[in-house]
């Protein structure tokens, strides 16, 4: 590995929440996470937020349009992660989307025509890409676990639903959760994250006060035009 790039694996951007690093961003209430995958050199969302307009223009902003985009994994249904779905389908009809299997139908009944692909367990959708097991009763969700070549676990997750820890638990199948970025809910059991390097809880997190406090060095902001690399 002689050039810095081959050190790295992902490169995760915010492209929609409610805040923003700077005005050149709008924002919504949604969440939204853009993948650069360094070894496959892919791009991928995770949930796509609310407004479709805010997102494509804060994909702008990257030089990036829908049509660029490999896949979408949508951790649940509700709108603020899968708002303008279909119309990202219709502008981009080679997309990949997954979702958790209790949502398939319904998807695959709009667009038959689609690649919509359901998910049940962890599964490698791309290199170095899984999905999660499927937490929840009557609503479903998924996370995404990225694993680094260094073997390191990065979770990203909707909203979290189901419980965080659910996640985190199911994550160390794969390796040593290195960081958990997203909305967190009402995850209270704060014991779960001590040895997790980056903490970037924010979009619907209810206790995102209590969690900076406790974990001030692991803790980072997330808004929108926030970048990771891993």
């Amino acid at each position: 590995m002689s050039t810095e790039k081959n050190f790295k694996s992902f490169k995760i951007s915010i492209v929609f929440d409610n805040k923003s690093i700077d005005n050149r961003y709008l924002t919504g209430f949604g969440f939204s996470v853009l993948i650069y995958n360094y070894l496959t050199s892919n791009y991928s969302l995770f949930d796509i937020g609310g407004n479709l307009n805010i997102l494509i223009h804060n994909l702008k902003i990257l030089k990036l349009e829908i049509i660029d985009i490999k896949k979408i994994i949508l951790s649940h249904h509700h709108y603020d992660h899968s708002g303008g779905i279909f119309k990202i389908i219709k502008e981009n009809p080679k997309i990949e989307v997954y979702v958790p299997e209790s949502d398939v139908k319904n998807y695959q009944s709009q667009f038959q025509n689609s690649k919509i692909i359901g998910n049940f367990k962890i599964t490698e959708i791309e290199k170095n890409i899984f999905l999660s097991d499927q937490y929840g009763t009557s609503l479903k969700e998924q996370a995404l676990y990225l694993k680094t070549r260094l073997d390191d676990i990065v979770i990203l997750v909707g909203c979290a639903h189901p419980g965080l820890e659910k996640f985190l638990l199911n994550a160390k199948n794969l390796g040593s959760i290195k960081a958990v970025i997203g909305g967190f809910h009402g995850f209270q059991k704060f014991s779960y994250l001590k040895d997790i390097e980056t903490i970037g809880a924010c979009h619907c997190t209810a206790y995102i006060d209590n969690i900076k406090k406790r974990f001030p060095n692991q803790f980072k902001k997330v808004y929108v035009g926030t970048s990771f690399i891993f």
